[in-house]
């Protein structure tokens, strides 16, 4: 995409063919292509062609030049393109190998990203880098970003398969576009009569509609869209807080069968649990909850008396496995 932003340091601006010369001080040094995807450059006419061919007017691409102001001087490119696959914008970056450990590219993807966010949405930022570059996990890090999983890449000439780490931040979205982060808003503020208890990575609520009676729900305290998407140990605590609301609910209701799912909500797409009790005959023929079509009838909202019920049952389960019993 065509920007130009200037930063306290810096100038991003689009690359053009005649920064051939320039790119290729990068792009054609061993050191700064040690771990890059791309070949090493040989020849700056090479560059020029790859720099022909790119689509300065592409949408999803705010890869740009690295201006230094002081000088003048293009000392590298990057910045942050879009994968609708994941719904998540993913970072890229070279630099001149005399002018790394400045700050320079963080303060880079900081300007691109607030840039971006004026007329786009950001839910998250990917970025892989070789397992053994110290020097890009430094940048992820500062930026923000964790570490989801472990991976692997291949330079596009085949050379060389690395180890990887694959980083990601996420974004949390305003309220207003998230059913999930209204509700959790309601539970801080104490006016969710659905709530039963906050645990360490959600809060454990009972259903609006109670065709499978017992049925809760566990909300995500971040608003994330995928499972991987969380720091490893957020997200293993948020899959023990599920397994403890899950046994709260069996001993709470007693059904035949626990049923689980981890769904999104409309537009914000933030990840929740639902809890459901099945019971011998509760759906017209064996299977999901889903296949029957009443689940919504205004008939299954619970009175306040049973809604009472309910989650006393609940929250005196769940009390009892968190060791939480007066």
């Amino acid at each position: 995409m065509k920007v130009w932003v200037e930063t306290e340091r810096l100038i991003l601006r689009p690359l053009v063919p005649d920064d051939a010369e320039a790119v290729f001080r990068w792009g054609g040094d061993p050191a700064v292509n040690e771990y890059m995807i791309y070949p090493l450059y040989h020849r700056a006419e090479d560059v020029r062609a790859w720099l022909e061919n790119r689509d300065p007017d592409d949408p999803d691409s705010y890869d740009e030049g690295i201006v230094l102001k002081s000088t003048g001087e293009l000392i590298g490119s990057g910045g942050l393109v879009y994968r609708p696959e994941r719904c998540a914008w993913e970072i890229g970056y070279n630099l001149r190998a005399d002018q790394w450990g400045h700050g320079y590219t963080v303060e880079m993807l900081n300007a691109l990203l607030d840039t971006i966010r004026k007329t786009r949405t950001v839910e998250a930022i990917d970025g892989v880098f070789a397992a053994e570059n110290h020097k890009s996990r430094r940048v992820m890090e500062k930026f923000g970003m964790v570490w989801v999983r472990d991976t692997e890449y291949t330079k596009l000439d085949g050379s060389r398969t690395y180890a990887a780490k694959y980083y990601r931040r996420n974004f949390p979205q305003p309220p207003e576009r998230c059913l999930i982060c209204d509700r959790i808003g309601k539970i801080r503020r104490n006016e969710n009569p659905y709530f039963v208890r906050e645990l360490e990575t959600g809060y454990v609520v009972i259903g609006d509609h109670q065709r499978f009676e017992g049925y809760t729900l566990l909300l995500c305290k971040e608003h994330a869209t995928e499972l991987s998407q969380l720091a490893p140990d957020l997200r293993s605590a948020f899959l023990r807080d599920m397994a403890i609301t899950a046994e709260a609910v069996q001993n709470a209701f007693r059904p035949d069968k626990m049923n689980y799912e981890l769904l999104g909500a409309g537009t914000g797409r933030h990840m929740h649990w639902h809890l459901f009790p099945r019971r011998v005959g509760d759906t017209p023929r064996p299977g999901p909850v889903w296949q029957v079509t009443d689940m919504n009838d205004p008939r299954y909202l619970p009175s306040p008396e049973k809604l009472a019920e309910l989650r006393e049952a609940l929250g005196r389960e769940l009390d009892r496995l968190l060791g939480k019993e007066e």
